[in-house]
């Protein structure tokens, strides 16, 4: 029997479940991206589109979704990364993490459930996350924070970085810059560097990088 992908199952709950309470709001970001990256010193450059999508489905539920997908030449990269937390805590809630990535001869997936704590306020919002892997609990571990900056009136600098244990250790930074044109419409500026190392975390596998640029709505 083939088995489900937890990724695809976690993409699937974000977009039903944001039409099923009513009291869910979304944040989306469509943008063009120009990807570079590096595998075993093979080049890749091309260009693609990413989707940035945050949002509450309940005072206690939010969500986060960020999904990269590119052409270079006969190669097609993907590379997404979600979560969803339930605060059981006004600070402390479960968080349960996916995150893919395909390129040539890397084909990772990895989902992860654990805790996160947060700290909230008019100008700065701050997420630690820490879990274990669901395939292999206690054996390999994703952790990371996510910092949502209030700039100026109107504008926020939204930073992430997550480090995943697992077949090829993999870490992300993100940094995304987003500035309002109305009470609904934004620019969405951004840039995320990707990397994998082997087995035994002594050689980087792949190393490259997104910048994007788009518009985000909220509705």
């Amino acid at each position: 029997m083939k088995k489900s992908n937890p990724f695809v199952i976690l993409v699937a709950l974000l977009l039903s479940a944001t039409s099923a309470f009513s009291q869910a709001s979304v944040s989306a970001g469509l943008s063009y991206g120009s990807f570079n990256y590096d595998i075993s010193g093979t080049k890749y450059t091309g260009d693609g589109g990413v989707l940035n999508l945050e949002g509450q489905l309940s005072p206690s539920i939010t969500y986060s979704l960020s999904m990269s997908d590119g052409k270079f030449d006969d190669q097609v990269l993907s590379n997404s990364e979600g979560s969803i937390t339930y605060n059981v805590y006004p600070n402390i809630g479960v968080h349960f993490m996916g995150s893919q990535i395909k390129l040539a001869t890397v084909k990772e997936t990895d989902t992860s459930l654990g805790f996160s704590y947060n700290i909230n306020t008019p100008t700065l919002g701050i997420n630690i996350f820490a879990g274990s892997d669901i395939n292999n609990y206690g054996k390999f571990y994703t952790y990371g924070t996510k910092i949502n900056l209030g700039v100026t009136r109107g504008s926020s600098l939204i930073l992430s970085y997550k480090t995943e244990d697992r077949k090829q250790k993999a870490t992300t930074m993100d940094a995304r810059f987003v500035y309002d044109l109305t009470s609904t419409l934004g620019l969405n500026l951004g840039y995320k560097s990707t990397e994998t190392k082997n087995a035994a975390g002594t050689a980087v596998v792949l190393k490259g990088n997104t910048t994007y640029a788009g518009i985000m709505y909220r509705f």
